[in-house]
Formats: structure tokens, C-alpha cells, sequence
């Protein structure tokens, strides 16, 4: 019994952990877009990413928040 909740507590701890990294994904963009050498519509497009990563991280849609954030950062070059 130790066993499988040691297996499943290990399973399931990495979900958690990047269920909370949303913030600090958010404050990474938030640093970055001030130098961002970006065009408007890449810009645009990078503010409504992040935008979108929050909005579903109050909702509790950690995936689908860190894969917008993700994206955004990939726009911003980090």
C-alpha cells in the first residue's frame, strides 16, 4: 500500500508543481516585453497569449495556460 501512494504521489507532484509555475511564466513575460524587439501583430499576438495563460489559470486550466504562456515566450525569444 506504501508503495502504490509513494507511485502515485511521484506521479502526480510534477503536474502540481507546474500547475503553480503559471505565475512566474507570467512575470517572465511580463520582464521580457518591455525590450521585446517584436512587430505590433507579434506583439499583439504575445500580450494575448499571456493574457489568455492567466485568464486559464484562474480557471483552474493549468495545461492550456502554460501551453499559451509557452508559446508567448517562444515569440519573445526566451
Amino acid at each position: 500500500m506504501k508503495k502504490l501512494v509513494l507511485a502515485l504521489a511521484a506521479t502526480c507532484l510534477p503536474f502540481l508543481a507546474l500547475a503553480h509555475n503559471c505565475p512566474n511564466e507570467m512575470k517572465a513575460i511580463d520582464a521580457k516585453l518591455p525590450s521585446a524587439q517584436l512587430s505590433a501583430e507579434a506583439m499583439s499576438k504575445v500580450k494575448d497569449l499571456r493574457a489568455k495563460g492567466e485568464q486559464w489559470h484562474k480557471e483552474g486550466k493549468h495545461t492550456e495556460s502554460m501551453a499559451a504562456l509557452a508559446e508567448a515566450k517562444k515569440l519573445l525569444g526566451m
